[in-house]
């Protein structure tokens, strides 16, 4: 028996590698070590506190302290994706990799929802289980970085820069660290494995 709350299976749509830049490029397959997605730009054991931490900035962190890197893997929703190019007005599905992502799932509902220390597992198609775990950090949140790219995928359609983070938010998908490494491939099925929360109230 799996010992999880609550359990959400989806598939994998499309695998991705971000070597430099923003956008990533569509793969057959990624490679997951403990540092995180072979060859991304993401990958490493570290990273430096940035923007992204604004609790910690604030309660006085300095800018550039190193820190654990929990974002190693981003993944976002087809479903979700299709939800903020309505909102954008894109008349057509905005692509996989033009966000940076690393992998895109279709199936599972409110996918940027799902809760720290949910597991995100993997089964090949003919049902063998992959070695590969993805642990939830958290929600991604979107920025106007994000936001240029697709305005330069959609030059017709105006403002998108401006208007992204509002259309985005809570569909960002989420950020992701290693936790066992393996190979998952486009056409996987994904397993959540969801725990239970409480909401602390101190």
């Amino acid at each position: 028996m799996i010992c999880s709350e609550l359990i959400r299976t989806g598939r994998v749509d499309a695998v991705c590698v971000c070597e430099d830049g923003v956008r990533s490029e569509r793969r057959t397959k990624i490679l997951l070590f403990d540092d995180g997605v072979r060859g991304d730009r993401h990958a490493g054991r570290q990273r430096q506190i940035n923007v992204r931490d604004k609790t910690l900035l604030d309660f006085g962190i300095v800018k550039d302290t190193p820190c654990a890197a929990t974002r190693q893997v981003t993944a976002v929703s087809t479903e979700e994706l299709a939800s903020i190019a309505r909102t954008l007005g894109i008349d057509g599905m905005i692509e996989p990799g033009l966000l940076g992502e690393n992998l895109v799932i279709t199936g599972i509902p409110r996918f940027t929802e799902l809760p720290p220390g949910t597991f995100l597992c993997f089964k090949a198609p003919g049902g063998t289980v992959r070695a590969a775990v993805l642990a939830v950090w958290g929600e991604n949140t979107p920025c106007m970085v994000v936001g240029a790219e697709v305005q330069e995928a959609f030059p017709g359609c105006s403002n998108i820069t401006g208007r992204f983070v509002k259309a985005a938010a809570g569909k960002r998908g989420l950020a992701l660290f290693v936790m066992c490494g393996g190979a998952i491939k486009e056409g996987d099925t994904v397993v959540a494995l969801i725990p239970k929360h409480r909401l602390y109230e101190g």
